[in-house]
């Protein structure tokens, strides 16, 4: 397909990406602002600037609750000494990048975004031999409507806006087509570009839903403010071209700037290594009809909103109680001009009889106000709150707040159980992404395993020592390839509690079986964090023991019987009178 015709492509992929997904902005604008305390006062029902922080509360109370992130293992199929070494390698790899690609913060910003906006995503890049991994902004993404949610690899196409980057750069880099390049500079020069952000005329709505963001944070001059150069928006599409020679569909990454010059064109397969779509993507409220799915912040915000009006109405009539309002009888030289409600105000009342055929007197000019006190808004934002706790299980016993109601220890075990496997229950829609995402991210470094530049890793001994290995790709590419097993912290906890009760019960249902009682002590100690030394110590100790006929006595009897079967001291031989 020629650049003519792919750029209409283009142009409609990304049209009907960002229609597809404006129906959330509203929403997530208003969740975000509630969530970073960002109120717009109204003349009506939010007169005052406050807010409820029930948004950051629950999103904070949920996301310290849910489970860590998981432990990723690599089994490799091959058999033997070969296998068992690669899987070791990988494993070490999959380490040394989860400690330094900061995969644990990934986690975390992924989680933010699911329980406040309902879905996240990764994004997989190669870069000087390692795989980079991102979490995009929700509005920088859009993809096919006709994508499973539960599969990323089905999208047609996946469209990322709003990469900035500066004229200079772009000219400057080999990355890009010499063809593009003039084509750009050509086209920003004929429209007298000097300075600024070049951007299309006709915003799209994820643009200006970004731009209301950054003022909303209180930036107003933000396009002078991120800018020195001249920048320009690209567009990075990933999208399928048909391949006329192959008969089939063909994945290709084509970068866009100015909405009109194609500054890169190539497959997939060139571009990363692999034919998989670089992006990882999962959900809580999963759902067939719509792949932007609601989360957390959408049942929050209407109740957390309805609690703003009660609590700012609830100030205001708390000050205009404590600092008084007045009517007033107008007469002459006493007329004050105020109207809006005010502490302190005073209000024209009509002229009112006194029933004797003539008005008030003078002295009954100014009366004080009657303002009833509005303590039904504190039950209703009690209301609210619990209703909130309900929907999302971020109850008071989560948060670590005590009911006033009283209640007996069983029942708070059960309701704390009954939390934790409601909140827990979030970690399991992510295992399946954390494993997907294992799987791409060995496959972009097996596409781009390179012999001239060897993997460092570094391993530290029980005693301290680092010791360095350059890895090689033979000693860790398998041709068998690899099974990827996804652990959380809390089924492993599970697993070593049961398996930890169960050998206890076999130890104490054959107390006098030594073969029995040296394979548990040994699997026990096996799951216990020792070092070598302590561990030898303690074998040590076990054998010393069972050689002097006391491995099963109880450890506090064991002094007084070395003491009891200690040998007499040698006697000196005293001479005979």
């Amino acid at each position: 397909m020629d650049d003519e015709s792919l750029i209409p492509k283009l142009a409609t992929e990304k049209e009907r990406g960002i229609k597809y997904q404006e129906r959330r902005h509203a929403a997530w604008s208003e969740i975000y602002n509630f969530y970073r305390d960002i109120i717009e006062t109204n003349e009506l029902t939010q007169r005052q600037e406050v807010n409820i922080p029930l948004m950051k509360e629950t999103k904070k109370t949920l996301l310290s609750r849910i489970d860590e992130a998981p432990d990723i293992i690599f089994d490799c199929l091959e058999k033997g000494n070969v296998g068992r070494e690669k899987e070791l390698i990988i494993n070490e790899k999959w380490k040394d990048d989860f400690d330094n690609c900061n995969f644990e913060g990934i986690d975390i910003l992924e989680k933010n975004n699911v329980l406040l906006f309902g879905r996240t995503f990764k994004m997989l890049n190669i870069a000087n031999g390692r795989v980079e991994v991102s979490v995009p902004h929700r509005l920088d993404l859009v993809v096919d409507p006709k994508t499973n949610p539960l599969d990323i690899e089905t999208a047609r196409y996946i469209v990322r806006l709003h990469i900035y980057k500066s004229l200079r750069e772009i000219l400057a880099s080999d990355k890009y087509l010499p063809s593009g390049k003039n084509q750009l500079k050509s086209s920003l020069y004929n429209k007298n570009i000097s300075t600024g952000v070049v951007i299309p005329f006709d915003k799209e709505a994820t643009q200006e839903a970004k731009d209301k963001l950054l003022r909303n944070l209180g930036l107003s001059n933000f396009e002078t403010l991120f800018s020195t150069d001249v920048e320009v928006e690209l567009n990075e599409h990933f999208t399928l071209l048909w391949d006329e020679k192959k008969k089939k569909w063909v994945r290709y990454v084509i970068v866009v700037a100015d909405e009109s010059v194609i500054l890169y064109k190539k497959t997939l397969k060139e571009t990363i290594g692999m034919e998989l779509w670089p992006f990882t993507t999962w959900a809580d409220d999963i759902e067939t009809d719509d792949f932007w799915n609601d989360g957390m912040g959408d049942i929050i915000k209407t109740p957390n909103k309805i609690m703003n009006i009660f609590y700012s109405t609830y100030l205001e009539n708390l000050t205009y109680r404590s600092l008084g309002m007045s009517w007033y009888l107008p007469i002459s030289g006493y007329n004050p001009q105020t109207f809006e409600p005010e502490p302190f105000g005073q209000y024209p009342a009509p002229m009112v009889p006194d029933g004797k055929g003539s008005f008030l007197s003078v002295e009954n000019v100014v009366k004080q106000m009657e303002i009833p006190a509005m303590t039904e808004n504190l039950v209703g934002i009690e209301f609210l709150i619990k209703l909130v706790e309900r929907a999302t299980a971020a109850t008071a016993i989560a948060k670590g707040v005590q009911e006033k109601k009283q209640i007996t220890l069983g029942e708070v075990q059960e309701l704390v159980a009954a939390v934790s496997e409601r909140i827990v229950s979030i970690s399991k829609f992510y295992r399946r992404s954390w494993k997907e995402f294992a799987m791409k991210w060995l496959k972009m470094y097996e596409a781009n395993a390179n012999s001239k530049s060897p993997f460092k890793l570094y391993k530290k001994s029980f005693k301290g020592n680092y010791f360095k290995k350059e890895v090689f790709p033979k000693d860790w590419v398998s041709q068998e390839g690899y099974t990827i097993r996804v652990l959380s912290s809390v089924d492993q906890e599970k697993e070593r509690t049961k398996e930890i009760a169960e050998l206890t019960f076999l130890q104490e249902k054959y107390p006098n079986n030594s073969a029995i009682q040296k394979i548990v002590r040994k699997r026990i100690l096996g799951r216990m964090n020792l070092t070598p030394d302590e561990l030898k110590e303690i074998e040590d100790t076990e054998k010393e023991m069972e050689a002097s006929g006391m491995g099963n006595v109880p450890s506090e009897l064991i002094p007084i019987l070395k003491r009891r079967t200690a040998k007499p001291a040698a006697q000196p031989n005293l001479p005979i009178r």
